[in-house]
């Protein structure tokens, strides 16, 4: 089983991150792919969000949290946790991150818009 559990500020705080670790972080939220992965690697996928905006007492319930809080304040979120250790702080887990997480890799495609700047297209678990 994997266990991730995510602590962030708010749900606004989530646009603020990076384009392709905002989509990969909805990726696996995704039924199909939590689906198809216990189908592939025979291992349940079990997510936890909490938001502080919600409520404080998850936060407070986990001593390392508190101790970041304590220290970085709320600069120090989002906090990643797998299991119960801290895998990444002050922004979602990265594509290298996941690709540890899930033994896999990930492949992220960007296809150029009308004004040439990149933009995701499409990931690949």
């Amino acid at each position: 089983m994997i266990k991730l559990t995510f602590f962030l500020d708010s749900r606004d705080s989530l646009k603020q991150s990076d384009e392709v670790e905002l989509e990969l972080f909805n990726s696996i939220f995704d039924k199909e792919f939590q689906e198809s992965y216990l189908f592939v690697k025979e291992e349940q996928i079990v997510l936890d969000v909490f938001y502080l905006e919600d409520s404080l007492e998850p936060f407070l319930k986990n001593d390392e949290v508190i101790r970041l809080l304590k220290k970085d304040g709320s600069k120090a979120l989002p906090i990643t946790l797998q299991d119960e250790e801290i895998i990444s702080t002050k922004k979602l887990p990265s594509v290298d991150d996941f690709s540890k997480i899930f033994d896999m890799g990930i492949a992220v495609q960007y296809s150029d818009d009308i004004n040439g700047t990149k933009r995701l297209h499409e990931e690949d678990f």
